[in-house]
């Protein structure tokens, strides 16, 4: 029986796995398909579901694909056994023991770090891979030609192109409280029923009650650009503290009472206010210990010199959030979409010429950034 093997984090699964694998499995003329959920992969941070969850979200989310979906545990199997490590090349020879005729399927995305892969000549030597498109990886068959000349191999090219479905922002739709459009109906009834997207509820009754309409769009829409642009780029930063930095950015904006809280004697009454009082505001009202998080909130609209990436990362995806549509945020969403340091960059010098066309006062840290980074 030819068998599919399809591993991911699955954090949740969405439709987009489901009709990537639909269709494989008609093109292979496979009759099964083993779905492998990994235990704790090392290229993501901020993991959102336990495994247990995740495999039987997996469970919902497959069901029907062909006759025989199984979800193979191996991965958190091989973690209780005392496994470090649950690299491809170990676990792939284990599966096709189990399972006979086995083909790998992976998508473009991975097959362009493929040689980078633990172990990949001894890969390629358990079983063919069956490559799928993705938006953004276009060159599917010249990298297989280079692979095969490096590696030997099969490498079986699958003519589908999967839709940029991002795990990362369909995890901030649930915890911001919405319905993503990319998860099926059993999965999101799943999450719902077992409370397992309610982390932040509480805070964002409370934002709700400090903010207006738009000014709550306005934030989750920054939440939504942080994540998108932490994932897009693998900048690699804790998903909590980028969702938290987010979603309490301008948490001050509409209640500028200053409460006796320690911020700048220079920034009161001033545009930039909002981002002292918002992190002392978070501390107070949200709870918030982490300084990474602080340290974002705070300087989120002025910028400052020798900024981490967290910070660079609010104050980018602020001023390019999806609700901000005039000129030039588009571009510059474009830039930054391709280049983050460069989007970056060009959002500060957007910012730095605008206030000097206005004519209107520069704060100190704006100077500051702009002669650090754009001079």
């Amino acid at each position: 029986m030819k068998t599919i093997v399809f591993g991911g984090a699955f954090d949740p699964p969405h439709l987009e796995h489901r009709r990537l694998t639909s269709f494989c499995c008609k093109a292979l003329g496979a009759e099964r398909i083993v779905i492998v959920p990994t235990y704790l992969p090392p290229h993501k941070s901020g993991g959102f579901l336990s495994f247990e969850h995740r495999a039987r979200l997996v469970e919902l989310a497959f069901e029907g694909v062909v006759d025989n979906v199984v979800v193979d545990t191996i991965e958190y199997d091989r973690a209780n056994e005392g496994y470090e490590h649950n690299y491809s090349s170990d676990v792939l020879p284990l599966l096709k023991a189990k399972y006979g005729d086995i083909v790998y399927l992976i998508g473009g995305d991975s097959l362009e770090y493929f040689d980078t892969w633990h172990k990949p000549e001894e890969i390629v030597k358990v079983c063919p891979i069956a490559v799928v498109g993705r938006k953004g990886y276009d060159d599917i068959a010249g990298k297989i030609a280079c692979l095969k000349s490096k590696f030997g191999g099969e490498f079986i090219p699958i003519d589908f192109e999967g839709r940029a479905v991002a795990s990362s922002t369909i995890k901030a739709q649930l915890l911001l409280g919405n319905k993503p459009e990319d998860i099926s109906q059993n999965v999101y009834e799943y999450i719902i029923a077992n409370r397992l997207a309610d982390k932040y509820t509480p805070w964002l009754e409370k934002l709700k009650s400090y903010q207006s309409a738009e000014l709550y769009n306005h934030t989750e829409n920054v939440v939504l650009r942080a994540v998108h642009l932490n994932s897009v780029h693998n900048l690699k930063q804790n998903y909590n503290k980028v969702f938290e930095s987010a979603l309490l950015h301008d948490n001050a904006k509409e209640r500028p009472s200053l409460d006796g809280l320690n911020i700048p004697d220079d920034s009161i009454g001033t545009p930039v206010m909002h981002q002292f009082l918002g992190a002392e505001k978070a501390i107070r009202d949200f709870g918030v210990t982490d300084k990474d998080v602080f340290d974002a909130i705070r300087v989120h609209t002025t910028a400052c010199k020798d900024m981490s990436i967290l910070q660079k990362l609010i104050y980018t995806a602020d001023s390019t959030s999806y609700d901000r549509q005039y000129h030039p945020i588009p571009d510059l969403r474009m830039i930054g979409d391709e280049d983050f340091d460069e989007g970056f960059k060009a959002v500060l010098k957007f910012t730095y010429d605008k206030l000097v066309k206005k004519g209107n006062p520069i704060y100190p840290l704006t100077l500051e950034a702009v002669e650090h980074y754009l001079k």
